[in-house]
């Protein structure tokens, strides 16, 4: 049993230690401290429990045909991209070494992910986005890419880490290998 000493505005509850309290008050929303995601919005008492939960934003979430195999088909979010007329590209990803040290801020151990096309029907999505919404596209391209390479260095770059990240998610690599079997 809690003695009582530091006592919660909010619920009456009672704590031994202030600590204790602290941490209680971040469940209230009280605490100017409490940890939210950036993301979601979702908050968190403690900060390592916000780091733990922001690691699920950097994968991305890839549809399945059946299990072990990614859905091709464009979701609405990629068909709705494919209809906007101004496909503009933020300059930061115009310029290998830029847009690795913007991926690398802000992506994490999967910073490939953040990385933004600059170029084709889906200029200026993250590479993430393309695995959730246009798998197809990305099969294509990397199968295009390795069967004739690229001359523009910005975009050998890019297809080169793009194809390290597709790499990474058995559920597409399998479509992107049996694409290049076919041919």
């Amino acid at each position: 049993m809690e003695k009582k000493g530091h006592l919660c505005t909010v619920c009456n509850q009672s704590f031994s230690q202030k600590s204790n309290l602290t941490r209680h008050m971040k469940l209230h929303g009280t605490n100017p401290n409490a940890y939210t995601c950036d993301v979601c919005g979702k908050g968190f008492t403690q900060k390592q429990h916000l780091t733990s939960h922001l690691k699920q934003h950097q994968y991305p979430n890839i549809r399945q045909y059946k299990d072990g195999v990614a859905k091709v088909a464009y979701t609405e979010a990629a068909k709705t991209v494919l209809e906007a007329p101004n496909k503009e590209v933020d300059r930061k990803w115009l310029d290998c070494k830029t847009a690795e040290a913007a991926a690398r801020k802000s992506g994490g151990e999967m910073w490939k992910g953040q990385i933004h096309i600059t170029f084709g029907k889906f200029a200026g999505q993250s590479f993430r986005w393309l695995l959730e919404n246009a798998v197809g596209y990305v099969v294509w391209l990397m199968s295009q890419y390795l069967q004739e390479g690229e001359k523009n260095e910005l975009l050998k770059w890019q297809k080169e880490r793009m194809l390290e990240y597709v790499r990474q998610f058995p559920p597409v690599s399998c479509l992107l290998d049996k694409r290049l079997e076919v041919r």
